[in-house]
């Protein structure tokens, strides 16, 4: 593969900063810039992760071949129209958002004649960590990285961004967009509200202090992803309504069937919920 000159990533907090720790240790790319609102981009830069930490969006895009958007969602917008004018004429953008329609629309408005060089994403890796401090090179090694591109989308740029994020390790794969919000929605952003209910329920009880004393493995491997960041994920399920709703809808069934057949001592029934769910469950590997 040819060195790319210059990727700028968006947002180095655990996904942003793993991108750029994967692309600096694939030796593929000769500079790595960042930005980061807050001092994200200046840690990244101290942990060896970054070439260069930028002060504006613009001035990390100016010049690269590829932008990677890892921003948090609700940030998006802002930031896709705050680089508009900055991206150079050949530039490819691609994002990692955990969401894909809304953030298409975004794109759509505000890159404007870009966004037929704008590449939808979303790397499925992640961790309950957050922050630079968490990223590593190999967050994405033979993880799945889909990509969402619009019927406007030119296959050639889905090829390019697939060769330049090559040295993350990850598999490449594409989705339908609105495919993709319905399906995260089943195997991410609800499963993450029931771990964070699920903690929440125990922390108001009386019985809290004792469960951080005597839990075992069922109940921490149960809620781990309770412990992720919670404005980031407040964010992903109110992007992603409509399809967590319907999840929780199908949630809320199931809990209602074994809580009913709690209540009537029903073992039979309460076994057969459990096998059903433990059919499938098997499955995951």
């Amino acid at each position: 593969m040819a060195t790319i000159d210059r990727v700028a990533v968006l947002g180095v907090g655990l996904i942003g900063g793993s991108v750029a720790a994967a692309l600096r240790a694939g030796g593929a790319v000769a500079e790595v810039a960042g930005y980061s609102p807050g001092d994200d981009a200046q840690v990244a830069r101290a942990l060896g992760l970054l070439d260069t930490a930028c002060d504006t969006p613009e001035a990390a895009v100016a010049g690269a071949s590829l932008v990677v958007v890892a921003a948090p969602v609700p940030a998006m917008p802002e930031l896709f129209g705050r680089i508009r004018g900055a991206l150079g004429p050949q530039a490819l953008v691609t994002d990692c958002g955990s969401t894909k329609r809304s953030v298409i629309d975004a794109a759509r408005r505000e890159l404007g004649d870009a966004f037929l060089r704008f590449v939808p994403g979303h790397p499925i890796a992640g961790s309950e960590l957050s922050g630079p401090q968490a990223a590593g090179a190999e967050l994405f090694r033979d993880r799945r990285w889909l990509l969402c591109p619009v019927e406007a989308t030119p296959r050639q740029h889905c090829e390019s961004v697939r060769e330049m994020l090559a040295p993350t390790g990850a598999r490449f794969g594409t989705m339908d967009p609105a495919l993709h919000d319905r399906v995260f929605a089943e195997v991410s952003h609800w499963p993450h509200a029931v771990a964070f209910a699920l903690s929440a329920a125990i922390a108001s009880g009386e019985l809290a202090e004792e469960a951080i004393e005597y839990s075992g493995a069922g109940l921490r491997d149960t809620s781990r992803v309770g412990a992720s960041s919670p404005s980031l994920w407040a964010g992903i399920l109110l992007d992603n309504r409509e399809a967590c709703l319907a999840s929780a809808a199908r949630f809320r069934n199931r809990l209602d069937e074994v809580i009913a057949a709690l209540e009537a001592g029903d073992r039979d029934r309460l076994a057969d919920v459990f096998a059903a769910a433990s059919r499938w469950r098997s499955r995951l590997g």
